[in-house]
């Protein structure tokens, strides 16, 4: 996405750059976007070059200019082979070498865009799983008439209401600046984002004034972009000690969360949750939930915070989802929400799309849609899952392709051991084999009496519901939300949650 300029006052390239180089010799031009592709260039844009995986962003600056680009940002140590597209190409638009230009990406999109962030409650969530479903508990709890709230994720990105399609579960650092701009113009007042370990890594959120990080959990995950755990790790860390101003949202029942609490005990504001009543006393600001009770049509607890108590009946399932709203309150009342309003507000959050989604008829089994794709993340949605139903588990999964392949087998064992009956399937192949990615996951099961293999999805779906009883429940994991499934490079019409809707019509 391109970083457009709709702010009513223009910025010239000579205004934009002055704390980036020597400006005398710049020409007084309207600056009217920024763009890390040159596919999004437009004419009176900058075209930012950086190093990528494959290439230099300097291979396409030709194009760029091309395309109407006024002026190149490069960084300023670069290769023989940008020196000889630098020489070309100085003499057909401005260049400008900048040191350490990744790092400055966030001070050019805010000089550009006035300080967006810094005009919003703006809360960043990160962790393995929960990223999406306390993000957008935030924005439903934060959103009224007079007060919008947006979201950006996986989900979308917009007013909570409106949401328009993600690529990226946190965008690149001008799509970002451009986004919370657009939101400010519209009314909303807060903006609940998702930070992804990619984003952090690639500095995507460098700038952005996060009033409140919020850690959900930390467990094996995208080790096939980070190498190891560790380098995930640190790669979640940075939103949380890039900004002294900002404060912290920490589950202390997750070793992680604990760990940042440890270290930043004495320095920072910290709000702690868990359900560990000991536990989050140790902070001065606090949430714990206890007496958690199971209902068919949610979750009832015991809400006892350093603001107060009040018993909580919560329209969802799964302990995690206790977590969840509990991480939003946090939120909710450090914005400054009254104590007695957030209670209400959590009352009524609703599941998100795709995150431990019911799907309920009458004389009918239970279909639970759930995006669960991690081990941790299997693990808890089979035992909280279990504790709403009577009858069989049956668990519908498969394991993605180009992803960590480590964790096939362990997904395998943990369905194995929390399900009565696992229906290994494909899930998103995209350049592997399927049947050589269900071999591999097979691996992990111990019991092969309790296993059917069925690669098409559609039919292991229906193949589960066909078998179910009504006391049953079925859980479909891994793609939640989506309604494709990438094979090879191509996306192709899929959704877990309409095929079950129609193989529960069918049911009999």
């Amino acid at each position: 996405m391109a970083a457009k300029n709709d702010q009513a006052m223009c910025v010239t390239l000579k205004q934009l750059l002055s704390d980036f180089c020597e400006c005398e010799y710049l020409p007084d031009v309207e600056v009217k976007g920024l763009a890390l592709d040159s596919r999004n260039i437009e004419q009176g844009y900058i075209f930012v070059a950086l190093e990528g995986g494959f290439d230099h962003g300097l291979a396409y600056a030709e194009a760029a200019i091309g395309r109407g680009a006024v002026a190149v940002l490069c960084d300023a140590q670069h290769d023989q082979y940008c020196q000889q597209i630098l020489s070309k190409i100085m003499t057909m638009a401005v260049c400008i070498p900048v040191k350490n230009l990744q790092s400055k990406l966030g001070l050019l999109a805010n000089k550009f865009y006035a300080s967006p962030s810094e005009k919003l409650f703006v809360s960043g969530v990160t962790g393995t799983d929960g990223k999406t479903s306390v993000s957008h508990f935030i924005a439903q709890a934060m959103n009224s008439g007079d007060s919008a709230a947006a979201v950006i994720g996986t989900l979308g990105n917009g007013l909570i209401d409106h949401l328009d399609e993600s690529t990226h579960t946190t965008p690149d650092v001008f799509s970002l600046n451009s986004m919370l701009a657009q939101f400010e113009r519209q009314g909303a007042k807060s903006v609940a984002m998702e930070v992804s370990s990619h984003g952090l890594d690639q500095d995507r959120v460098l700038g952005i004034n996060f009033d409140v990080a919020v850690l959900t959990n930390l467990t094996r995950d995208h080790l096939d972009y980070h190498g190891d755990i560790e380098a995930y790790k640190q790669a979640k860390k940075k939103l949380f000690i890039e900004n002294d101003d900002r404060t912290l949202v920490l589950n202390i029942d997750d070793a992680f969360g604990s760990e940042i609490f440890s270290e930043f005990r004495d320095c920072r504001k910290i709000w702690l949750y868990g359900l560990n009543e000991t536990q989050v006393k140790q902070s001065k600001l606090f949430a714990y939930a206890s007496h958690v009770e199971n209902k068919p049509e949610g979750m009832k607890f015991m809400l006892v915070s350093s603001h107060g108590s009040s018993e909580v009946n919560l329209g969802l399932i799964g302990e995690f989802n206790v977590y969840n709203a509990l991480a939003c309150f946090c939120v909710l009342l450090q914005s400054g929400m009254n104590f007695n309003y957030a209670i209400k507000r959590i009352e009524k959050l609703q599941t998100v799309a795709g995150r431990m989604e019911v799907i309920y008829k009458a004389d009918k089994p239970v279909v639970v849609i759930d995006y669960a794709h991690t081990p941790a993340a299997l693990s808890q949605a089979l035992i909280n899952v279990r504790r709403h139903v009577s009858g069989k588990v049956i668990c519908v999964f498969g394991c993605g392709g180009d992803r960590d392949a480590g964790k096939r087998p362990m997904m395998a064992q943990i369905a194995d051991e929390l399900s009565d009956l696992v229906i290994i399937t494909s899930d998103n192949p995209r350049n592997e084999d399927p049947a050589s990615i269900i071999d591999e996951v097979r691996q992990g099961i111990k019991n092969e009496l309790k296993l059917i293999v069925e690669e098409d999805r559609g039919r292991a779906i229906q193949q589960a519901i066909n078998m179910a009883s009504l006391d049953d429940l079925i859980l479909i994991a891994g793609k939640g939300h989506e309604e494709f499934q990438i094979i090879a490079n191509k996306k192709i019409p899929f959704s877990d949650k309409q095929k079950a809707i129609e193989s529960l019509e069918a049911y009999t």
